[in-house]
């Protein structure tokens, strides 16, 4: 999940029409790789009756108001849902294909507003769903312009979402195996990735890597921090 190669090209007025709708910093995140194994432990630890992770000894809530905090977007907005339709859902390599598409069609005389509603494709579509060979929801097909974009609550929806794939999973015979292979959670995996900072004991303990968003950092025994470490 890195949008950061197109603030090279984007235009300084594009940057502050982000910047004010404050979506800007989507594009700012960094990189960082995907860990199946610890997505396979986190999913192991999804309880469907408290709907939480059980950490060690605690169960720990996983709250819309983290995936606000890790994306920096309100929560708030009009209710969004990721819906699929077979026949009309687009792999994650169509979409990129027609963005490129549009962007190919003269960028340079293009209106600074068009050039942005379609970065704000690009973003809910291949930012929130990374893997090349997944299918993207036909729900997302409507959000193409950054007036639409902002009508809805996101961290709402991504976390409805995240949890329905984590309880499913859980729910799955084939996570009792160990090793399998869990790059079919469909999209936003990377909000859910964390880091283990004591596998011996089979204890993890998380942090909000908040530094990603607001330039700040924690050290691992901040104790105001020590809840997860989102892999943003």
């Amino acid at each position: 999940m890195n949008a950061r190669p197109l603030l090279d090209v984007l235009e300084e007025d594009s940057k502050r029409i982000l910047r004010e709708v404050g979506v800007l910093q989507l594009f700012e995140m960094p990189s960082l790789p995907q860990n199946i194994s610890l997505l396979y432990v986190l999913v192991r630890a999804f309880s469907r009756n408290k709907q939480a992770f059980l950490i060690g000894n605690n169960y720990m809530k996983f709250t819309v108001n983290e995936v606000a905090l890790i994306l920096g977007l309100p929560n708030r907005g009009k209710d969004f849902t990721f819906i699929r339709l077979p026949c009309i859902d687009l792999t994650h390599k169509d979409l990129i294909d027609e963005i490129h598409d549009l962007a190919d069609q003269d960028w340079s005389l293009m209106l600074e507003s068009r050039r942005v509603d379609i970065l704000v494709r690009y973003l809910v579509n291949v930012f929130f769903f990374t893997l090349k060979g997944m299918k993207i929801p036909a729900s997302l097909n409507k959000i193409t312009c950054l007036s639409t974009f902002v009508e809805y609550n996101w961290p709402k929806a991504i976390h409805r979402f995240l949890l329905s794939q984590v309880d499913a999973l859980s729910q799955a015979s084939v996570v009792k195996k160990v090793g399998v292979n869990l790059g079919y959670l469909e999209g936003c995996t990377t909000i859910l990735l964390v880091r283990s900072v004591n596998c011996n004991v089979c204890s993890l303990y998380y942090f909000f890597f908040i530094h990603t968003i607001f330039g700040f950092r924690f050290g691992y025994t901040n104790t105001q921090m020590s809840k997860w470490l989102f892999m943003i």
